[in-house]
């Protein structure tokens, strides 16, 4: 196998097929987290290169560049992982929103590559939260083909709602109780290894730590030059939640979308030149380098390679801040905060 450009992770998970069993699954969950603690990965989410085979499946979220699967066909998703795993990657990011998760198991199982040497993200869709959390997540494993998933995600949090304070406050409130109850569970009975949530704001994470008995392990969120979440961001990281950061070179397909904008920045341009890189692999080290696990969407060869050729330089203090002093506060997608 070619060299695996992924963290080191000091953990062993013993070698098994893509399909292995569920015992094996289980002996990879974490134990309950206090939101008090340090991120569990602070000594070893280093970004390096790893040759041959390396264990990452029930470990923490990868400090790599994943492949996001938004808006790509179930029909589709098997050829653009098939890229994505000859390019070298090993993090896939997925949702039963998507309705790929089939597409995403059938190139888990083409691969040839080891279960363990995979990490498998999927989010529970807000139409399957509360009393249909369990089915759908394992309906969700089924259909990837997966006797354990390695993250699930609440995707987001609640039903999209015009907030004000009223009785649809309470509601959603309600409904990410009861799910992040179901995760829990799930975890506990080895059908998830890990937890977590995707677009909660600070108001969200404080509200679910008050009652969670398993801390989430990640939130993933919008986050690019032009957003660059820096409070969101501190808040997660201080209290032990890693961040997977979403449309990280600013995505496309709404009205505000960015991502054209981004990689014409002249600041960007300018500091990709100095390394003999694009603007968005300098976007991509800059993620890497604040401690973000970025999963940028790519169908072409080109794009998948070019986003994953991000290991072989770093960014110097100066280009970290002045990437960072692009913010705009501006979202390519949503505002979650806003909508429930």
């Amino acid at each position: 196998m070619s060299s695996l450009l992924v963290l080191a992770i000091s953990a062993h998970v013993p070698r098994r097929t893509l399909l292995g069993g569920a015992a094996a699954a289980a002996s990879c969950i974490s134990s309950p987290l206090k939101p008090s603690l340090a991120s569990e990965a602070a000594a070893t989410r280093v970004i390096g290169r790893s040759s041959g085979a390396i264990s990452i499946s029930g470990g923490p979220l990868p400090l790599t560049v994943g492949l996001g699967t938004c808006l790509v066909s179930d029909g589709s998703v098997t050829n653009t992982m098939g890229l994505g795993f000859r390019a070298g990657y090993r993090l896939f990011d997925t949702a039963q929103r998507y309705g790929n998760e089939r597409g995403v198991g059938r190139a888990l199982e083409a691969s040839g590559v080891h279960r363990e040497e995979c990490f498998v993200t999927t989010k529970v869709w807000v139409d399957n939260m509360g009393s249909k959390t369990t089915s759908s997540v394992q309906q969700s494993a089924r259909d990837l083909g997966l006797s354990a998933i390695d993250l699930v995600l609440i995707h987001w949090p609640g039903k999209f709602i015009k907030r004000d304070g009223d009785a649809n406050d309470r509601e959603n409130q309600a409904l990410r109780r009861t799910t992040w109850a179901s995760l829990e569970r799930l975890q506990r009975d080895g059908v998830v290894k890990r937890i977590g949530v995707s677009n909660f704001g600070r108001r969200h994470l404080e509200e679910l730590l008050e009652y969670a008995e398993i801390q989430p392990s990640v939130n993933q969120f919008e986050v690019h030059p032009y957003n660059t979440r820096e409070e969101l961001v501190e808040f997660c990281q201080r209290r032990g939640i890693l961040v997977n950061s979403y449309c990280p070179i600013g995505g496309r397909g709404n009205k505000g979308q960015s991502t054209d904008e981004l990689l014409k920045d002249k600041t960007l341009v300018a500091i990709g030149a100095s390394h003999g890189k694009t603007a968005a692999q300098v976007i991509l080290r800059w993620h890497l380098q604040r401690g973000l696990t970025p999963i940028p969407k790519a169908t072409s060869k080109a794009h998948v390679n070019e986003n994953f050729g991000v290991f072989d330089f770093a960014l110097n203090k100066e280009e970290i801040a002045a990437i960072s002093a692009l913010n705009r506060n501006k979202f390519a997608l949503f505002d979650a905060d806003a909508l429930a």
